[in-house]
C-alpha cells in the first residue's frame, strides 16, 4: 500500500472522513494493516505508524469472535456484504465495541488485494436498550483517481457523492452506485447539477437552515432528511456532510455520504403504533386512570361499581376507597328522574349514548354539575365505564356571564323575554334611554344590562339618584368644582359625567331632578360638554345617558314640573319595566334564586316551598315588586324551622292576602303526571276557568292557550 502513501490529495480526503478507516492486506498471513486514517487513530489511540504492519485482529479482545475475518473471507466470497462487531482494546487499555464493515477489493484480474474496514464505534449501542436509538452509520470512502478506490467505493452500501467547493454553484462531481440505486438517478443525471438538489426538497425547514449553515461556515454537517427519489417515491436518509481541506486549509470539496434509513424509520413508526396501542390495554389499567383529570368509574353488568379512581373524591365528595362493591344508585347524589337517565344511558348503545349533566349540593348547600360520559370497556363487553368530569366553574362562570348579560334580571315570563330583546336592540346603539316602571322592579338591573351588552362596556357605570339631594349639592357631584368654588371646596373635583367619560351614567329618579338642574342637563345632552362649578371652561365629556324614573313624566310636564324639552331629549329610546304582579309566571324563578342566594349565606339548606306557601306568593299582588318579594324570602327564611319553607313562615301580611285569594285548589307542585293530565287536573280545579288554571300551573293565560292547541285539548 506504499501508494497510498504517496497519494497526498486522497490522504486529505480519508484524514476528513468521521469515520475510523483501516486497510489490510488480503494476501499476507495476518493480514496486515497497510493503512489508516486518523479517525482511526482517534479511536484506537494507535498513531498510523504503530499500527501499519500489526495482524487486522490485534485491536480484539481474545475470545470466540477473532477468526473472524473466515467469515468475512466467506461472504464475501458469496458477494454477501459483511459485518462484523468486535470487542477491542484502546491503546490505553480501555475496552469499547466497534461495528466493522469490510469490502474486498480485487486488482483488475479479480484477484483479492486488500480488504477495506470501516471502524463505528457501537459502545453506546451495546449499552442501549433502545433498539431504534441505535443507527447504524456505514460508510466507505474512497475518490475516482484510481481504480481501486473507486471500485472501494462502489462497493459500500451507503450513498456517497463529492462535491466541487471550488466552483460557485458547487456541482456534484462523483456519486456512487449506493447513491445511483438509493435515488434512482444515474451518474450521468447528477454530475455537474448543484448539489443542493439532493436534500432542498426536503420540507423541514430548520434542518434545510442547519445544511445551510453549513455550507456558510464550512462545518460537518449530520441530519436526518426526508427527500424524493427520481421516481418521486419519499424516503429517508441519514445525511453526514464533510468539508475537505488541502495542505494550505483551503476548502476544495464536501464528502457527502448518505445512508438509507426508511426501513428504520418504518419500523420506529409501526412500534410506535403497537407501543400505543399495548399500553392502551396493559393490565396495570387502574394506574393510568388515577392519574386523569377526569374522575373515572367502572360499572359492573349489575351496576355494581368495581372500582372509582381517586379523581372521583373532589367531584363527588366521597372517598373512593368506600365505593367498591356499592350499586352505582347509592353512590350519585342525584334524584329519581336523574338516576334513570343515566340507566338509560348506561343501557344506549355506544353510538347513540349522549353526556349527562348531574347536579348535587355539597353539606354547604353549594351546588356541584358534574358531566358524565359512559364508554363501553374494551376488555369486557358487558362492563362499562363512566368518565366524570367537573363542569362547576363552567356553569357558575355561565351563569356569571349570563347574569352579567342580562343584567341579573331573572324570568322567562313573555313580558321578561320582550324585556331582554329590547335591551340588547337599545344597546347597539347609543341613544338616551327612559327607564320607566314601579318602585322595585329593578329600573337600576335594567341600566346595568343596557351598558353590559353595549359597545361601552368596558368603559365605567356611574350609577346618581337625582333623589334627595340639594341643588348645589347635586350639582357639584354630576359637574364637579373647582377649588374654591363654595365652603369646603378644599381642591379641585371632577362629577360623576367626568368618571363616565368611556361609559355610561345612569340618572335614577329624574323625575325628582330640581328644575333648575334639568337646563344644565339639558345643555350636556345637546352640547356633550359641562361646566365645573366655579369655572368658566367647558369640557367635553363622551358619556351616554340612561335616565330612570317611576314617576309619569308627561303629567309633570303639564304639571311644569319637568321641562319637555328635556323629557323629549331624554326618551329616545324608552323601556317599561312590567310590574311583578303583570309576569307572575316569574315568581317560582325568582324564589328559587333568593333562597338559593340567602341559603348560603345563612347556612341553611332550604331550596323550596310548600305548595301552599308558593300558592299564597302568586296569588300575592306585589305592591314592592321584586324588592319586596326578595325581603318576604328572607324573612321566611328567618323564622323557617324546616327544610322547607311553609305558609305559616311567610309575613303576615302576605299570608293574610291569602284567606280572600284562596281557591279550593293546590299548587303546580301537587299535579302529578304528565303535561295533558296536569292541565287537566288544573281545569278540573278551577271549574273550566282557563285564566285561574294559568295561575294554579305558574304560566301565563297565552301559554296555557297555546298548550292546549299543541295537546289538541279542546275542552
Amino acid at each position: 500500500m506504499q501508494e497510498i502513501a504517496n497519494l497526498d490529495w486522497l490522504r486529505q480526503v480519508f484524514d476528513a472522513l468521521p469515520y475510523a478507516v483501516a486497510v489490510a492486506e488480503a494476501n499476507m498471513p495476518g493480514f496486515p494493516i497497510a493503512y489508516v486514517n486518523r479517525a482511526f487513530e482517534r479511536l484506537t489511540g494507535y498513531l498510523a505508524e504503530e499500527a501499519k504492519g500489526q495482524p487486522f485482529s490485534f485491536l480484539a479482545v481474545a475470545g470466540p469472535g477473532l477468526p473472524v475475518l473466515d467469515r468475512v473471507r466467506e461472504g464475501l466470497a458469496l458477494g454477501h456484504d459483511s459485518r462484523i462487531e468486535l470487542q477491542c482494546l484502546s491503546r490505553d487499555g480501555t475496552d469499547f465495541w466497534s461495528e466493522v464493515s469490510v469490502a474486498l477489493l480485487c486488482d483488475g484480474l479479480g484477484q483479492p488485494t486488500h480488504y477495506v474496514c470501516v471502524y463505528t464505534d457501537i459502545s453506546g449501542h451495546r449499552r442501549s436498550l433502545d433498539a431504534l436509538a441505535a443507527e447504524r452509520e456505514r460508510l466507505l470512502g474512497f475518490i475516482e483517481h484510481v481504480p481501486w478506490g473507486m471500485l472501494a467505493l462502489d462497493c459500500i452500501i451507503s450513498g456517497v457523492f463529492i462535491v466541487d467547493a471550488t466552483q460557485p454553484d458547487t456541482p456534484v462531481i462523483y456519486v456512487n452506485a449506493a447513491f445511483e440505486r438509493i435515488t434512482g438517478y444515474q451518474g450521468e443525471e447528477v454530475l455537474g447539477r448543484n448539489c443542493r438538489f439532493i436534500f432542498d426538497e426536503n420540507e423541514d425547514q430548520a434542518t434545510l437552515e442547519e445544511l445551510r449553515l453549513a455550507f456558510s461556515e464550512r462545518k460537518e454537517m449530520k441530519a436526518e432528511l426526508l427527500s424524493h427519489r427520481k421516481d418521486g417515491s419519499p424516503f429517508w436518509f441519514d445525511l453526514t456532510l464533510s468539508p475537505v481541506f488541502d495542505e494550505s486549509s483551503q476548502l476544495t470539496h464536501y464528502l457527502g455520504i448518505q445512508t438509507d434509513i426508511t426501513d428504520h424509520k418504518e419500523t420506529e413508526k409501526r412500534l410506535q403504533e403497537l407501543s400505543a396501542e399495548l399500553r392502551k390495554n396493559r393490565d396495570d389499567l387502574i394506574s393510568i386512570l388515577n392519574e386523569f383529570p377526569s374522575g373515572t368509574l367502572i360499572v359492573e353488568a349489575g351496576g355494581t361499581l368495581s372500582f372509582a379512581s381517586t379523581t372521583c373524591e373532589s367531584i363527588l365528595g366521597i372517598s373512593p376507597d368506600i365505593i367498591p362493591g356499592q350499586h352505582w344508585r347509592q353512590v350519585f347524589p342525584v334524584d329519581g328522574k336523574t338516576a334513570q337517565l343515566l340507566q338509560n344511558t348506561l343501557e344506549t348503545p355506544a353510538k347513540d349514548r349522549k353526556p349527562v349533566t348531574i347536579q348535587w349540593q355539597d353539606a354547604c348547600f353549594e351546588t356541584h354539575w358534574v358531566e358524565c360520559s359512559v364508554k363501553d370497556d374494551p376488555r369486557d363487553p358487558a362492563r362499562r365505564l363512566a368518565f366524570l368530569d367537573d363542569i362547576t366553574e363552567l356553569h357558575r362562570l355561565r351563569d356569571k356571564l349570563e347574569a352579567k348579560r342580562f343584567g341579573g334580571l331573572i324570568g322567562e315570563s313573555e313580558e321578561m323575554q320582550e324585556l331582554n330583546r329590547l335591551i340588547f336592540e337599545i344597546a347597539r346603539g347609543d341613544w338616551t334611554v327612559l327607564i320607566e316602571g314601579e318602585t322595585g322592579v329593578g329600573k337600576e338591573l335594567v341600566a346595568r344590562g343596557i351598558h353590559e351588552a353595549s359597545l361601552r362596556k368596558e368603559g365605567p357605570f356611574i350609577a346618581v339618584n337625582s333623589a334627595g339631594l340639594s341643588e348645589s349639592l347635586l350639582a357639584s357631584q354630576l359637574f364637579g368644582h373647582r377649588k374654591g368654588a363654595f365652603t369646603g371646596a378644599t381642591a379641585d373635583q371632577q362629577g360623576f359625567f367626568e368618571a363616565a367619560i368611556g361609559g355610561t351614567i345612569f340618572l335614577d329618579e329624574i323625575g325628582d331632578l330640581p328644575f333648575p338642574m334639568q337646563a344644565a342637563l339639558l345643555r350636556v345632552l345637546q352640547e356633550h360638554e359641562i361646566t365645573r362649578l366655579g369655572e368658566t371652561r367647558t369640557r367635553k365629556v363622551d358619556v351616554r345617558i340612561l335616565a330612570a324614573t317611576h314617576k309619569n313624566l308627561v303629567a309633570e310636564t303639564a304639571a311644569g314640573r319637568f321641562r319637555e324639552d328635556l323629557l323629549f331629549r331624554l326618551r329616545v329610546a324608552r323601556i317599561h319595566i312590567p310590574p311583578l304582579r303583570e309576569r307572575k309566571t316569574d315568581i317560582p324563578m325568582l324564589v328559587e334564586h333568593f333562597l338559593k342566594s340567602a341559603s348560603r349565606q345563612i347556612g341553611k339548606s332550604i331550596n323550596s316551598l310548600h305548595a301552599d306557601a308558593l300558592q299564597c306568593l302568586m296569588a300575592y299582588d306585589w305592591p314592592g315588586n321584586i324588592r319586596e318579594l326578595r325581603s318576604c324570602v328572607d324573612f321566611a327564611l328567618i323564622y323557617s324551622k324546616g327544610s322547607n319553607i311553609q305558609l305559616a313562615d311567610l309575613p303576615p301580611e302576605i299570608r293574610g292576602r291569602q284567606i280572600s285569594a284562596r281557591l279550593e285548589t293546590e299548587a303546580l307542585l301537587e299535579f302529578v303526571g304528565d303535561e295533558r293530565q296536569r292541565m287537566l287536573q288544573a281545569l278540573e280545579k278551577a271549574r273550566g276557568n282557563r285564566s285561574q288554571a294559568a295561575k294554579l300551573l305558574g304560566i301565563s293565560r297565552a301559554t296555557f292557550y297555546r298548550r292546549l292547541q299543541e295537546l289538541e285539548l279542546t275542552i
